[in-house]
């Protein structure tokens, strides 16, 4: 096996390099008008347009397939006589062209297509009506202003051929290093919603005990992902920090399968739809290959391995309904082994929806979904520092949960749109938490802890939760506006009923056709779910519902010919908030329950603020670049002192660059920020009268080193008759720098004085792989 994977990775290099030239040789290829519309809604565009007028055999000379999505589609409509009418910003329907010339573009913001005269009106009139887009209504605008990316940003991303969280990081706001999930303005990572395909999924990462190096989500499983840092539609419920909300990949007729290999894993890929059945599918399977690439990820020699399922089927059931079964499996262990260290891990989740979505006219439309979710964690080992710890652990978490779910949006005008629904959740879980652990009294005064650490801490707590919403969102000539408000409550087993009530309200005022302005204030709160209990601290009781109030505001530059850009500055307020567990010496680490410098942090309150400039350019059709730069401060309110949260980043840039010329594309992606907080340590030698100890400072009142890192990724496609050959190449943290993070301490028995070594977060990463596609109409 292990001469297959060298042999996988050699050809696939070889071919890469081999293959590079002659790509850029292709002559251009035909693709269907229906793909092109798609790729234009997935870039945040709504598109209205007749199957008739559509169908999914039309199709177009591809002259530059690495353009922007609105040229492209303008070009390959053009071809066969057809056009987009301007019907709301961002939204277009399709009718057939005028003889005269159409407007290079209806992009531009405030730009409108002619109509077309009586007759050729008459010729469009739309008798079988299909809408395939994200959101169905043609009102302007996105509560909340999210940062979005398409199917294609995504896939550029380096880093997330594999993850496509990972091609989040660009977006500011947002902070992490090794994990794949992200600290959201400076919000615990708990804070965070996960959404895919309208259903809650509670944590889909793989290695959760590891850091969670990587998502469940490869770029086949998603065609869209909205990113919001604050200001959420309250639809968006039980979170407090930030939404990642995640569309699933689809195409519009055909369907495509693919099998691939890389030194990460091997991957079954398929898509599509069936249209004399009136189906739609999605299945993306993938197996951990070489354990090399996860090792250096988890910054550990051991044996990782990992699997993930993600499926959909959709069945239109007539024109007014469709129905669609979902899943999501995963599992991933690892086992890994030192002289002081042995730790071994493994989690299954599945996850299952039913969803149902009814349309009885074009103003009323619906979804309905029952979710169920079951997860399994294991997690044991034991540390041994001779002279200052000696512990063993056995960590065990099993959870499900039942939830139904309603939304219904009503929209009797193209300027008014109401939004009201609700869900309730069951939730039952088993935890077991056994440490057995004995800390050297010098070591456990230097960090405020006990000399025996040993616990032991048996539960099955259960709780019903329930939540009702409601929003009117309003467009005037220049004003739009979304007022909501949201109610929530639980019924914890034995601990009685809780409620909260958040009201909520997003604001946009467009200046000039480029310029617009917008701000958000609201209140987010956050019930602790039952497989979030603290069990290494032995909490029996749930915490308060934290809750935070976010304070918005931002001016935005939209155009087709010049740099987009962004300007927000934002505030957080956690009024309550829970306690949390952190290691003072740093986040990475096998067994961070065992280790002497794990604290209970418990904050009366907690505050984040900065300001975030983001900027886009597209430089011709082929080369793009963005960025943006955050100054941001994270605190916890600890015993009436701020204090620093381990993942704030006082400064924080990120630089990337893509281009594409036919079949071969390239980018690169440089995130710099300002080092982590640190606590301050030193060795205090022994003196004749005296023995030594390690002096800790206070909490997080230091700084590591900056943080960078270059990414690169490099690709092509080589078309064949049966189908397409992929190949690429994914780099991170290039130069391999040395980016400090977290301090490890070992035993020094002749002195009975700790030693201290710098450890980094994760060295250069080099992945390659190839995809064969076959693609049919």
């Amino acid at each position: 096996m292990f001469e297959l994977r060298n042999h996988i990775a050699r050809l696939s290099a070889l071919l890469l390099a081999t293959y590079v030239g002659m790509a850029a040789a292709q002559p251009p290829s035909r693709v269907a008008v229906v793909d092109l519309l798609r790729t234009l809604i997935a870039a945040g565009v709504d598109v209205l347009y007749s199957s008739e007028l559509v169908p999914s055999n039309l199709d177009a000379p591809d002259t530059d397939p690495n353009g922007d999505p609105m040229s492209r589609a303008i070009a390959g409509l053009g071809a066969n006589h057809l056009t987009l009418k301007r019907a709301a910003e961002r939204a277009y329907i399709v009718t057939r062209a005028t003889p005269t010339p159409a407007p290079t573009s209806p992009a531009v913001a405030g730009a409108a297509v002619a109509p077309a005269p009586a007759s050729a009106a008459r010729a469009s009139t739309l008798d079988e009506v299909s809408v395939f887009a994200s959101r169905y209504e043609f009102t302007t605008g996105t509560p909340g202003e999210p940062t979005g990316f398409d199917e294609r940003e995504i896939g550029q991303m380096p880093g997330a051929k594999t993850d496509s969280v990972r091609a989040l990081r660009a977006a500011p706001g947002l902070a992490t290093n090794l994990s794949a999930r992200p600290y959201v303005r400076g919000a615990l990572l708990d804070d965070v919603l996960v959404e895919y395909d309208g259903i809650v999924q509670a944590e889909p990462f793989h290695f959760r005990s590891f850091q969670s190096v990587m998502s469940t989500f490869n770029p086949s499983t998603v065609n869209r992902a909205d990113v919001y840092t604050g200001g959420f539609p309250v639809q968006y419920g039980t979170r407090s920090g930030g939404v990642i909300d995640l569309v699933p990949q689809s195409v519009v007729s055909g369907y495509e399968y693919s099998l691939g290999a890389s030194l990460l894993s091997y991957d079954l890929e398929t898509v599509g739809r069936s249209d004399d059945r009136a189906l739609e599918w999605l299945l993306v399977a993938r197996a951990s290959s070489d354990d090399s690439v996860l090792q250096r990820q988890l910054s550990e020699m051991g044996e990782p391995s990992f699997y993930d399922v993600v499926g959909r089927v959709r069945w239109s059931v007539d024109t007014a309904s469709a129905m669609t079964l979902g899943w999501l499996i995963l599992g991933d262990k690892v086992t890994f082994a030192s002289p002081e260290e042995q730790a071994t891990g493994r989690s299954k989740d599945f996850s299952a929806w039913l969803r149902w979505e009814w349309a009885p006219d074009t103003a009323l439309q619906s979804h309905t979904s029952l979710a169920g979710t079951s997860t399994e964690r294991y997690n044991k080992g034991s540390l041994s520092l001779p002279g200052l710890l000696d512990g063993d652990l056995r960590a065990e978490r099993s959870f499900s949960d039942i939830s139904l779910r309603s939304d219904w949006t009503y929209t009797p005008s193209a300027l008014l749109r109401w939004n009201f629904g609700g869900e309730v959740t069951h939730e039952h879980t088993d935890l077991v938490f056994v440490r057995q652990e004995t800390i050297a009294d010098s070591l456990a005064a230097a960090f405020g802890r006990a000399p025996d650490a040993t616990i032991l801490s048996r539960q099955s707590p259960a709780s019903s939760t329930w939540g009702l919403y409601a929003s009117a969102h309003r467009r005037w000539q220049a004003l739009e506006a979304e007022i909501g408000v949201r109610g929530d409550g639980q019924a914890y087993q034995g601990f009685g009923t809780r409620s909260q009530f958040t009201p909520r309200i997003n604001l946009r005022y467009d200046l000039t056709d480029g310029w617009h302005t917008y701000g958000s204030w609201g209140q987010f709160t956050q019930a602790q779910r039952v497989d979030e209990y603290r069990t290494e601290v032995n909490q029996v009781a749930p915490d308060p519902a934290s809750r935070a109030t976010h304070l918005i505001g931002g001016v935005a530059h939209e155009s087709r010919d010049a740099i987009n850009w962004r300007l927000e500055a934002y505030r957080h307020h956690w009024s309550t908030i829970s306690p949390y567990l952190d290691n003072t010496l740093g986040p990475v680490s096998l067994l961070p329950q065992l280790e002497p410098d794990r604290v209970l942090v418990v904050p009366a309150n907690a505050d984040a603020a900065g300001i975030e400039i983001s900027a886009q350019r597209s430089f011709s059709h082929g080369l793009s670049a963005w960025g943006n730069y955050s100054l941001s401060r994270v605190t916890d309110d600890v015993n009436g002192r701020d204090i620093l949260r381990s993942w704030d980043q006082e400064h924080a840039a990120n630089l990337g660059m893509t281009w594409t010329k036919r079949r071969i594309s390239a980018s690169a992606f440089a995130a710099w920020h300002s080092g982590w907080p640190q606590t301050p340590l030193a060795v205090v030698p022994a003196s004749a009268t005296l023995p030594g100890y390690l002096a800790v400072g206070a909490r997080n009142s230091a700084r590591w080193g900056s943080y960078f890192s270059a990414d690169f990724r490099l690709s092509t496609s080589l078309p064949f008759q049966s189908g397409d050959l992929a190949l690429w190449l994914d780099a991170t943290n290039l130069t391999n720098r040395s980016n400090f993070c977290c301090v490890a301490l070992n035993p020094d028995p002749p002195t009975g004085v700790p030693t201290m070594e710098d450890q980094v977060w994760s060295p250069r990463l080099i992945n390659v792989g190839f995809t064969w596609k076959v693609r049919r109409p």
